[in-house]
């Protein structure tokens, strides 16, 4: 192991229930730190901390709910009592070995796949799975004479007409029940996953994830971006700056983009699934995971 990522030349060894160790890494530490928002910086600051907390205590070795309890109150000592809260309830829920479902519905352009990305990191989820991949999926096995409408671009599926939304929600619901099959899997094998895509209808698959026996903690946001202006950036960004993701053919589809994105909130509203609006950037990570931990604490034991 790298010296830079241990507590010093005479390593710290953290003890599991099993008895096994393996020498304290600040660099994991602060890994798991940035699960509660902190910006890296101070996760890497709290992770020296504690760093020097054990070195000074001169032991040479620690039992992982030891230091878990040790990196909370540092945690609250310098972050503060919600930070804190949050890292005993992500402790929490890892102990409990129960995984993390997180559904990201949105209309294309308003940042998905960027903030699955973050979220991704922060949390230590290791599948992002998108409605796109599973819809290219089947539309090699289902052609375009039984279902037309998976064979066309989610916004070209979808009509200008505020009454005709029939053809997007068909697309929808073949993807999303595809994309349920898959999360149904990885729940039985316990793996945390993201899944995100504009298939994604909100209130839809959620209830299923949600009462499977894995007893997951499933929490579904729909990402909006009320700024029809700024959406129209987004997509002309990704015009020139990603070419291959078709932003110059979704710029020339924005009504039908901007209708889309009023079904879904319109759907989000009517089955009372949070709503978040993306056009404030700042500290936007950190208030995913606000909601996210907000749903989550209530579900899960304390160390």
């Amino acid at each position: 192991m790298p010296a830079d990522l241990t507590a010093s030349e005479r390593p710290v060894l953290v003890r599991d229930g099993a008895g096994l160790g393996l020498p304290f890494s600040r660099g994991l530490m602060a890994t798991s730190i940035l699960a509660t928002g902190a910006d890296t910086d101070v996760a890497y600051a709290i992770a020296a901390s504690i760093q020097r907390a054990l070195a000074e205590d001169g032991a040479r070795s620690i039992g992982a709910d030891a230091l878990a309890a040790l990196a909370g109150n540092t945690i609250a000592t310098i972050g503060g009592p919600t930070m804190a809260a949050r890292y005993r309830t992500w402790r929490a829920l890892r102990r409990e070995g129960r995984p993390l479902v997180i559904v990201l519905g949105g209309a294309p352009g308003v940042g998905k796949s960027t903030l699955s990305t973050r979220l991704a990191v922060r949390l230590g989820i290791t599948r992002v799975v998108t409605t796109d991949t599973i819809r290219e999926v089947l539309r090699t096995v289902i052609p375009s004479t039984v279902l037309p409408e998976l064979h066309v671009s989610t916004y070209e599926a979808i009509s200008e007409r505020a009454d005709d939304p029939d053809a997007y929600l068909r697309q929808a619901r073949v993807v999303g029940g595809a994309l349920l099959a898959v999360g149904e899997r990885l729940m039985s094998e316990r793996r945390s996953v993201i899944l995100e895509g504009v298939h994604l209808l909100p209130g839809e698959i959620l209830p299923t994830l949600a009462a499977h026996p894995s007893q997951p903690v499933a929490v579904e946001l729909l990402l909006t971006l009320d700024d029809v202006e700024l959406h129209r950036a987004h997509l002309a960004a990704r015009a020139t700056g990603e070419p291959t993701r078709g932003g110059a053919r979704a710029l020339a589809q924005f009504a039908r983009i901007r209708r889309l994105h009023e079904v879904l909130v319109d759907r989000a509203r009517a089955r009372g699934i949070e709503t978040l609006d993306v056009g404030e950037p700042r500290r936007l990570s950190e208030r995913l995971l606000e909601l996210i931990f907000g749903q989550a604490a209530p579900t899960v034991a304390r160390p």
